[in-house]
């Protein structure tokens, strides 16, 4: 309790949450003031059950900095929700509401599908839940964030090319699509984002000391809107070091003609709408050569990050290469190869210094024997 002494009376003096400055005096005695503060937090406190969970979402998209890719994914899970959770308070909004929740969204997938929706699929609405609830947390307006019930995930195996493959498939690329091969090998030399090869340009290449910015990335466009430049991922931007082949095949693909006046990968400066201009030269090559036909983050970020896993480079300094924030998102990268990676290393260092199998002639049979 804030209650202080005046000249002639007493006042109280707080602040709760986002709420502005709660000030008042001309009270005759200590507990009248601090009975007057009691009433005055509860009913700041009663006043926040009035924002239901509809208003709740509608301010978390107004006040949150959101890509237009990810809003877009937000108004198309909303209608999916807003039946179980928009007329609620967002204090009723409590774990088991929000089991409730799971439920409502199996029995849509039912009703379109006909089968049960996949663990990643529930977890991406309830996400979204989390992320309305602590923002509404953060401002004050609700006193605790209830536990979210996420499904639990089953580990896939996740595929890779390895360094030949990779080597096969950027021969195959320079004689099949050679108007490609920078944008594969940019991918699979420096394990970039596909949006974040698509907007490399000129400016953005440095040839003392060589180095490459990445701070930009193309944003993938929609029937109403068409694809267009954005600050990179998090908007944070970084700085790769590039070896001498990666600059050498640069200044060929300008040499040939095939960058623009700005863009390494555009001729006018701008970019098709749904940003997969790359999908069918990958194809063509891969079923050429006979190559698994992985994706383009199959190859390019997810083989980067497992073979410099595979010969024992750290997950520092592979977070660094991938521009990572955290080093939770590498490990999602390197799982593929960390065990046998592991498992390997460990053994070829507990080899023995001279097996007996090692040298032929110890298990000849000895002439007159």
């Amino acid at each position: 309790m804030t209650a202080r002494k005046l000249k002639t009376s007493w006042t109280y003096d707080f602040t709760l949450g986002a709420h502005p400055r709660q000030r008042k005096g001309g009270f005759r005695t200590k507990a009248e003031a601090l009975a007057a503060e009691r009433q005055a937090r509860e009913d700041l406190l009663l006043s926040r059950k009035r924002l239901t969970y509809a208003n709740a979402y509608r301010l978390y998209l107004a006040g949150t900095q959101m890509k237009d890719r990810s809003r877009d994914i937000c108004d198309a899970l909303w209608p999916e929700m807003k039946p179980t959770l928009g007329h609620l308070y967002i204090e009723e909004v409590t774990t088991a509401v929000m089991d409730d929740l799971k439920r409502s969204l199996r029995r849509q997938f039912y009703e379109r599908n006909e089968r049960a929706p996949a663990p990643k699929t529930l977890n991406l609405r309830l996400a979204q839940v989390k992320a309305v609830l602590r923002f509404t947390w953060k401002r004050g307006l609700l006193p605790t964030v209830p536990y979210v019930p996420m499904d639990s995930v089953p580990r896939g195996h996740r595929d890779w090319y390895t360094e030949q493959e990779r080597d096969r498939l950027l021969a195959g690329m320079f004689e099949l699509q050679p108007a490609w091969y920078l944008f594969y090998y940019l991918s699979l030399r420096l394990g970039l984002r596909l949006s974040e090869v698509y907007a490399i340009s000129r400016d953005r290449v440095r040839d003392i000391p060589p180095r490459l910015v990445v701070d930009r990335q193309v944003q993938r466009g929609t029937k109403g809107r068409a694809s267009k430049l954005i600050t990179r991922k998090n908007d944070e931007a970084y700085v790769l070091a590039v070896p001498d082949d990666v600059m050498e095949a640069i200044r060929w693909h300008v040499r040939e003609g095939y960058a623009g006046p700005e863009f390494l990968f555009s001729k006018d400066g701008d970019f098709p709408k749904y940003v997969d201009s790359h999908k069918r030269p990958l194809r063509t090559v891969q079923r050429a050569l006979g190559l698994r036909e992985l994706s383009h983050h199959a190859i390019g970020r997810r083989s980067v990050a497992c073979q410099a896993n595979t010969r024992g480079h750290s997950v520092k300094a592979i977070q660094a290469q991938l521009g990572h924030r955290s080093r939770q998102s590498t490990d999602l990268y390197i799982d593929a190869s960390s065990n046998a990676a592991g498992q390997l290393r460990l053994v070829q260092g507990l080899a023995p210094s001279a097996p007996a199998h090692g040298n032929l002639t110890a298990t000849r049979p000895q002439s007159g024997s």
